[in-house]
C-alpha cells in the first residue's frame, strides 16, 4: 500500500531517491517540505493536512517525518514537540518517540531526525579527495556574515561541482551538479555505517 516519507527539501528528496533506489517499487513517495526549521510548524502541519485530505481518496499505510534534528535550534525532545504539535492538530495523536510507529485512524506515523543534518552526513559520505571544495569552504568560514548552516549547505555542492564533475559538466549544473549523476562517478559512500540510522527509518516502509 501507499507510503509517503516528507523531507524538508529538493536536496533532501534527491539523496534520498539515491540512497533508496527502490522507493517506486515499494511505492514509497516524497513529499517536500520546503524547510524544516523552527519557523516551518504550519507548512508541516498543512502538508500532513493535505495527506490526510488524500488519504481518503488514495489511501496511505504510513507517513513518515524526515528532518535534520538542526541542534542549535533544537534537542531531540523538543524537535519531536516540534512533529508532534503537526501531527496532533491533525490526527490527534502524539509520537511517543523517533523511529516508531503511532497508530492514528486509518494510517501509521514515525519520523526520524538526521543528526546534526544531510549537509554535515554527506561530508562524512563523501569517497572522493576533495581538496576544492575544502579550499572553497575555508573560505566561506572565514567570513564573518555567513551562518553556520549557509556554511553546512555548501560543501557538498562545493564538492559535487568542483571535484567530482568536470569543466564541460560544470557549465550545465542543473543536469550534472546533483547527487544521481555524481553518484554514479562515485562520489558518495552509501555503505558507510553513518547511514545506518537513516537506512533503518527508511526500512520501516
Amino acid at each position: 500500500m501507499r507510503k509517503v516519507v516528507i523531507v524538508e527539501g529538493k536536496q533532501d528528496a534527491a539523496f534520498i531517491k539515491v540512497l533508496a533506489p527502490d522507493l517506486e517499487v515499494r511505492e514509497i513517495e516524497l513529499k517536500e517540505l520546503g524547510g524544516g526549521g523552527k519557523d516551518h510548524k504550519d507548512t508541516l502541519r498543512k502538508v500532513l493536512k493535505a495527506l490526510q485530505n488524500d488519504s481518503q481518496f488514495n489511501p496511505i499505510d504510513k507517513i513518515g517525518i524526515l528532518l535534520d534534528l538542526d541542534p542549535s535550534d533544537f534537542t531531540v525532545k523538543s524537535r519531536l514537540a516540534f512533529v508532534n504539535e503537526g501531527i496532533e492538530t491533525v490526527f490527534g495523536v502524539k509520537l511517543e518517540s523517533v523511529n516508531t510507529f503511532q497508530q492514528a485512524t486509518n494510517l501509521q506515523l514515525a519520523c526520524h531526525f538526521i543528526q546534526p543534518n544531510l549537509d554535515v552526513l554527506l561530508r562524512k559520505i563523501a569517497a572522493k579527495p576533495s581538496p576544492r571544495a575544502n579550499c572553497l569552504h575555508s573560505c566561506l568560514e572565514s567570513q564573518e556574515n555567513a551562518k553556520q548552516k549557509e556554511r553546512e549547505k555548501a560543501w557538498p555542492l562545493y564538492y559535487m561541482r568542483w571535484d567530482i564533475c568536470g569543466t564541460a559538466e560544470r557549465k550545465n549544473g542543473a543536469k550534472y551538479v546533483n547527487f544521481s549523476h555524481t553518484n554514479t562517478k562515485g562520489a558518495w559512500n552509501l555503505a558507510s555505517p553513518v547511514l545506518g540510522e537513516l537506512k533503518a527509518f527508511l526500512s520501516l516502509f
